[in-house]
């Protein structure tokens, strides 16, 4: 799919084979999802040159605490905008008149981390680290249908300044 400035996005489909959801991400068998994974910019020995970098990736155990966090900002942020609108309704529906203007109904992408492991073997994240048999940490966020004509971002990752235009 692409590369922003500091992951990959590669297509993928999700299949729970148990404990699965009956909403959001994974509550549909074969459902197709995003898989990102955070890298590395590794430019060549004499130094960065117009932008060629080969990707790199961080050591397993920076890699799932990079993947760890974002997934629970990602999963803190759909509680506290759900306590939002729990809010705003329940105004509105105490209030005798309607609000003069549309309130707008946006939502997170539904996302969940998936971990890798190679059975039987084991990996040294890093010197020193413990040995494990996990191979990668990925970001599974749910495919938007109709890409950028029904999708809207209002924040961009490198820029805090809503998108309005």
């Amino acid at each position: 799919i692409g590369r922003g400035g500091f992951k990959t996005a590669h297509p993928g489909w999700l299949t729970l084979a148990s404990n699965i959801p009956m909403t959001g991400l994974g509550s549909v068998p074969h459902q197709k999802v995003v898989v990102k994974r955070p890298f590395i910019k590794v430019y060549p020995p004499n130094g960065p040159s117009a932008g060629t970098y080969k990707i790199g990736r961080y050591a397993m155990a920076d890699e799932l605490s990079k993947q760890y966090k974002e997934a629970s900002v990602l999963y803190w942020a759909n509680l506290l905008l759900d306590l939002t609108y729990a809010f705003i309704n329940h105004c509105v529906a105490a209030s005798s008149n309607p609000p003069p203007f549309e309130i707008p109904r946006l939502r997170f992408i539904h996302a969940g981390l998936a971990l890798s492991f190679l059975p039987g073997q084991v990996v040294i994240a890093k010197p020193g680290a413990k040995a494990c048999s996990m191979r990668a940490a990925f970001l599974l966020e749910e495919l938007i249908p109709g890409g950028q004509d029904t999708f809207v971002k209002f924040i961009h990752n490198t820029d805090c300044n809503p998108l309005l235009d």
